[in-house]
């Protein structure tokens, strides 16, 4: 027997859902054959090949899951919930084929976000980026004068940011960047305290995320569509933090510090 055996035998009427009635604790054919609607017999048997398979296995008169049982039913959890959000994912065939399994096995955590239009979204992150304490992680295309004048002023108050762009956009926000730190007057000391505290790198997603204080999180997994997840839930945010710094180590830097050294020049303040 081999894995591709085991997937058939998972194919056969009943297994999916006595695994899932076997997930919380032991249960015997009887009690699984009233749950999951099937004969006596048919429990017995499925219950006796997914034994052979090592999925299960007997407990006095009752079975439960092995531990690669239970792995395989979080296997199968994985399907459900990719199923669920197929339509963002649907048509990013490339980006999807870079990611690790574990982010992928994280799609559950979309649960625990609410849904928000990019409208709403943006004005919810707008406020939580003005009261950043500590760090903002960012991925995207986003290029406004008066939200870099906003996180310009957070860096000066101590706020480390990382910021993932395009690069179809990473002119315009380079541009946009210089504009205001132009406009800002500013010491050399504060301009190096910008750039200390700035770094931008470039490379494509169809993906804009944002992370404030790993408190808080906005997703939105295809930018065709008008859709974010935002929540401060635990999980749903580590695991945008953890897709964040796996894209950023793929990505190719800007060099941004250089913008304000341009700046200081001009400024004459070198």
């Amino acid at each position: 027997m081999d894995a591709k055996d085991l997937i058939r035998e998972l194919s056969q009427q009943g297994r999916i859902e006595i695994l899932r009635n076997l997930r919380g604790s032991p249960r015997s054919p009887s009690e699984l054959s009233k749950m999951d609607g099937l004969t006596l017999s048919t429990a017995s048997r499925a219950l006796n090949r997914l034994s052979e398979f090592g999925v299960v296995e007997r407990d006095d008169h009752r079975c439960r899951l092995t531990g690669f049982g239970v792995a395989i039913e979080k296997i199968l959890s994985v399907i459900e919930h990719l199923y669920e959000y197929r339509e963002d994912i649907m048509a990013l065939q490339d980006f999807i084929a870079i990611l690790p399994p574990g982010f992928v096995a994280g799609f559950h955590n979309l649960r625990k976000a609410k849904v928000m239009s990019l409208e709403e979204a943006f004005e919810v992150g707008v406020e939580k980026i003005a009261s950043s304490k500590r760090y903002g992680l960012y991925i995207d295309k986003v290029i406004s004068h008066d939200l870099y004048r906003v996180m310009a002023e957070r860096n000066l108050a101590g706020v480390e940011e990382r910021v993932i762009s395009n690069h179809a956009t990473i002119h315009g926000r380079a541009n946009t960047f210089k504009k205001v730190l132009m406009d800002m007057d500013l010491t050399a000391e504060e301009y190096d305290t910008i750039a200390s505290k700035v770094r931008v790198r470039v490379f494509d997603t169809p993906i804009q995320l944002g992370i404030i204080d790993g408190e808080f999180a906005l997703l939105q997994l295809n930018d065709t569509l008008d859709r974010f997840y935002v929540s401060d839930d635990r999980d749903f945010v580590r695991w945008c933090e953890y897709l964040f710094w796996y894209l950023w180590e793929r990505s190719e830097d800007a060099n941004f510090p250089k913008i304000v050294e341009e700046v200081k020049a001009e400024k004459g303040l070198v």
